[in-house]
């Protein structure tokens, strides 16, 4: 719960003045991301398919320059994909609330994404 608490407050805080432009790949990753747990499949193929995304997503915008809010914002992401992932059985509850959060959580970051200068 306090991953989601601080998710939004970085996102509400909005964008830095300081950032990288827009960039393709970081908005296709999100998107990937959102789009998997928008299907709301509870498997471990699933599961396992975001948590590599989540994982490529951070690794892509670490490097990027002027990128410091989006680096937050996405490893962010990766730890709540971290710890589905970790978690080796969960029900089925649990599960759809978890997709839910990350489904808002991507939405946000993309749209943090999409309003960067192109």
């Amino acid at each position: 719960m306090k991953k989601i608490i601080l998710i939004s407050l970085l996102l509400l805080n909005g964008c830095a003045l300081l950032m990288a432009p827009y960039d393709n790949n970081e908005y296709a990753l999100v998107n990937k991301i959102r789009t998997t747990s928008q299907l709301g499949e509870c498997t471990k193929t699933n599961i396992d398919s975001m948590y590599f995304t989540a994982l490529e997503l951070k690794n892509y915008s670490e490097l990027l320059p002027k990128n410091d809010q989006t680096i937050v914002l996405t490893k962010d992401l990766f730890t709540l994909l971290d710890e589905m992932h970790q978690r080796k059985d969960f029900g089925d509850v649990y599960c759809k609330a978890k997709l839910n959060i990350i489904e808002i959580s991507s939405e946000k970051i993309q749209r943090v994404i999409g309003n960067k200068p192109r």
